[in-house]
């Protein structure tokens, strides 16, 4: 890990982050699993009210770029990204998932904001109305790195997971994680046991204080959690916090592609003010290239750079000073930009799309009971291409790939000289050919 403490919570030392997709009914520590959101929540649906449109915010790396798109600000500055837009904006950070569905439903913010697990469990109680069927406009990032899975010493696989217990938040960023890495470990819900708990972190109803108990397994954890329970992301020894023989299986630094995180806006907003949604997404857009700029140029601009990271520290951290942590949270997320867009809502073979993320999600929630019914969720109605142009033109540049091909083709030759190739596995499956075959469906 190439930062401190930040990642996708970067609490450190902030207790007050405790639920970042919690909701409002108990669920800690439960078994059974929580009711859907449909049934729960029940705020009746209203107008959105006018004035500075509320814009949801969480703690994520990927917020960054919309607090520095407004000006550094929760209020938009007329000098701003979303200002030159036209735009009136009051950011409000909103990490009880339950209740931004409830701002949501009742018209106080025509937006939701979370992963795209988060939007599908609140998708079958906003489809209750027409007027807040959700519209997913735009995806910020990829989660790359800052979530992980920690396991007790006797789990060297996902496999191993068949009979454990893994406590995860109930309606947080990792439920539909844990259902991708169960699927792709051959594995479905129903061959572990979930240990449901109540906060994200810095609890004692979080997943990281029930990894600690004796019955439980393995936990999906935010990065910080995931450091401190294993000795700084060794082997836990047991002192200051940690498990002792804990380690991390596998997180999304090299599972990249599991949670996307994004904007959903209601479908009668989006119908009366789609010029004003539109401008919105323009915004996040160039804020993210003005953002990344910025960053390159951080030493010529140490002043700059300095404002919108404590801008952004005491938005989504409560406090000025964190900023170390606000820059290992920017380091977590890869933004994916205008083409990653286009790739997301319009690339029918991208394996990754949203449709194949929400059939995959809602499969698994249905099965988890997290959802009584799947729900139809649309897409961005956008043209990327033409948001992509001008400002944000750089922003289609595309990625130096991350996988060093020699790298490893090396530790491979090196463990096949050892007889251990085998080890720090994860995922395991047969693939049956024919001699001289070379063409494999995908």
């Amino acid at each position: 890990m190439k930062r401190g403490i930040g990642s996708r919570a970067a609490i450190g030392f902030m207790a007050t982050l405790a639920c970042w997709a919690g909701m409002s009914m108990e669920v800690a520590a439960q078994t059974g699993g929580p009711a859907p959101l449909a049934r729960s929540v029940t705020t009746a649906v209203g107008p959105v009210v006018s004035g500075p449109t509320q814009v949801p915010i969480i703690t994520w790396g990927g917020d960054i770029a919309t607090i520095h798109a407004n000006g550094n600000s929760a209020t938009t500055t007329p000098d701003s990204v979303f200002g030159k837009q036209g735009l009136s904006l009051r950011l409000v950070r909103e990490d009880v998932f339950s209740r931004q569905l409830e701002a949501y439903l009742s018209g106080r913010s025509p937006y939701l904001r979370g992963t795209m697990g988060m939007v599908n469990m609140a998708a079958e109680a906003a489809a209750k109305d027409q007027r807040t069927r959700p519209v997913v406009i735009y995806q910020m990032t990829w989660s790359a790195g800052g979530d992980a899975m920690v396991v007790k010493p006797s789990i060297k696989t996902v496999k191993d997971l068949r009979g454990k217990t893994i406590a995860v938040q109930a309606f947080g960023p990792h439920v539909d994680y844990l259902t991708k890495v169960l699927a792709d470990g051959g594995l479905a819900p129903r061959d572990v046991t979930i240990r449901w708990v109540t906060d994200l972190t810095g609890t004692k109803n979080s997943p990281a204080e029930a990894f600690k108990a004796n019955d439980v397994d393995a936990a999906m954890i935010i990065i910080p959690d995931a450091m401190s329970l294993t000795s700084n992301g060794n082997v836990g020894t047991g002192a200051e916090g940690s498990v002792r023989g804990a380690r991390i299986l596998l997180s999304t630094k090299t599972a990249s592609r599991i949670i996307a995180d994004v904007y959903a806006v209601r479908a009668d907003y989006l119908q009366s003010n789609r010029d004003q949604v539109e401008r919105f997404v323009r915004g996040l857009i160039d804020g993210e290239t003005a953002l990344r700029t910025l960053v390159a140029a951080k030493s010529s601009r140490a002043g700059d750079y300095r404002t919108t990271m404590s801008a952004a520290a005491k938005l989504l951290l409560d406090s000025d000073k964190a900023i170390a942590d606000t820059e290992g949270m920017y380091g977590d997320a890869q933004f994916v930009r205008a083409a990653g867009n286009i790739a997301f809502f319009s690339d029918a073979k991208n394996p990754r799309r949203m449709e194949q993320l929400n059939s995959e999600i809602q499969a698994a929630f249905t099965g988890l009971g997290l959802i009584g019914q799947k729900t139809s969720i649309a897409g961005s109605p956008f043209d990327f291409s033409r948001l992509g142009s001008g400002p944000a033109a750089v922003a289609n540049a595309p990625e130096s790939p991350r996988f060093d091909q020699s790298k490893v083709a090396g530790i491979v030759a090196q463990r096949q000289s050892q007889g251990k190739l085998g080890e720090g596995e994860l995922f395991s499956f047969e693939v049956s050919f024919k001699p001289n075959q070379d063409t494999f469906p995908a």
